[in-house]
């Protein structure tokens, strides 16, 4: 099982479409000759040679009605006798009885069958189940190229440009209201200048790291950035009380942030 978990899905798929053809052709085969011709057959058929012997006819008695009958001589089995008739004899030469194939005979072609479909249905379900994990493979290699691109070259200016023009938006975001909840708004309004500059979120970003992203493209300095995005998830996250203090001192480092970024106050 180890060897063949390594082997390449398309060579696996192959090997297992194969076998399982070949099992359903063979199964085919013995429904269409039935089980009694597979399990019970005559064989191979004997070897016929040529005698220029005659054989001795049986006696054959005639009644008053006009039927005939034929007669079964003592010496029957010691000379050469013409065979009789169908059904004559018993056992005898031409007198054999056909019998229904054996009851193991039926149940184990019904286990074949039932096996074969199986098989059949285990190795459709397998395909179909590497198809998909293909298809959803692919989809993620396209979503990350597509995610960790290029950037484009305008893009910090862009992000620099609209974080001036709300600069005024985003402070009255953290001023106004509780602390807690203004210091997660005015961080959340990084989100919103970095899609009015263009900058779409990634999929796998979360609030933070896709503000982070933001404002590393626009050179902001890095320590008041650090500053700022703790006090976001402090208040974020945190069960304890966010108090004026830490809406101060969000406002310092929002604005060494803008000022960073040539934005002023």
């Amino acid at each position: 099982m180890r060897a063949f978990g390594e082997w390449p899905p398309g060579l696996r798929a192959v090997v297992a479409v194969a076998a399982t053809t070949l099992f359903m052709v063979l199964v085919a085969w013995a429904t269409l000759l039935g089980p009694d011709e597979v399990f019970t057959g005559p064989g191979p058929a004997p070897a016929t040679t040529t005698t220029a012997e005659t054989c001795i006819p049986l006696p054959v008695t005639t009644a008053e009605d006009g039927s005939t009958t034929v007669e079964l001589p003592d010496d029957f089995t010691e000379r050469n006798y013409c065979e009789g008739p169908a059904g004559f004899g018993g056992d005898g030469p031409g007198g054999a009885v056909e019998q229904a194939p054996p009851l193991w005979v039926g149940v184990l072609t019904g286990l074949l069958l039932a096996a074969a479909a199986a098989g059949g249905l285990a190795v459709l379900a397998w395909l179909a189940a590497l198809v998909l994990r293909e298809v959803r493979a692919r989809r993620l290699r396209e979503e990350e190229r597509t995610a960790v691109g290029f950037t484009v070259p305008d893009e910090p200016a862009r992000v620099a440009q609209q974080v001036a023009a709300d600069a005024g938006e985003q402070e009255t975001l953290l001023r106004e209201g509780d602390p807690r909840n203004a210091i997660v708004a005015a961080w959340h309004h990084f989100e919103v200048q970095g899609e009015r500059a263009g900058v779409a979120r990634r999929a796998s970003e979360t609030s933070s790291e896709y503000g982070l992203r933001i404002l590393d493209l626009a050179a902001a300095d890095n320590g008041s950035v650090n500053r700022l995005a703790e006090l976001y998830r402090e208040a974020r996250f945190s069960d304890h009380p966010v108090t004026e203090e830490h809406r101060e001192r969000a406002l310092v480092a929002l604005a060494d942030v803008r000022r960073s970024l040539g934005v002023g106050a």
